[in-house]
């Protein structure tokens, strides 16, 4: 690999891992964690990550997806945040190998007051 190219890719992993998209992703982990869920998927039919919820259904599965979309891109094309929406999670459901068969949309609405997961 020559010097520019090599330059150029350690600039992309830079900019990747500093990327607001990989960072927000990192809760995901912190759950994990919080959960005890098993670090490794290896050993599990339902591999612990972020595409899908997998819910016991039977003798298999219903997966719920769920998707928060940045207030920036729905204040500025909410036609687009919802595409994005819809597409994203029908996605992950199909990486989980699934089939979408229903969308519920919902609004989350987060005011500016401190909350706190531990009790005071």
């Amino acid at each position: 690999m020559n010097d520019r190219a090599s330059l150029n890719l350690e600039q992309l992993i830079t900019e990747l891992r500093q990327s607001l998209s990989i960072v927000y992703k990192q809760d995901i982990q912190i759950a994990s964690e919080i959960l005890a869920l098993p670090t490794s998927s290896f050993n599990s039919s339902i591999r612990v990550g972020d595409d899908c919820a997998a819910i016991p259904d039977g003798d298999g599965y219903t997966l719920l997806a769920a998707e928060g979309i940045w207030h920036i891109l729905v204040e500025q094309d909410p036609w687009f945040a919802g595409w994005c929406a819809v597409m994203v999670n029908v996605s992950d459901i199909a990486a989980m190998g699934g089939r979408a068969i229903a969308l519920f949309g919902f609004i989350l609405q987060i005011s500016n007051a401190h909350f706190s997961l531990s009790e005071s």
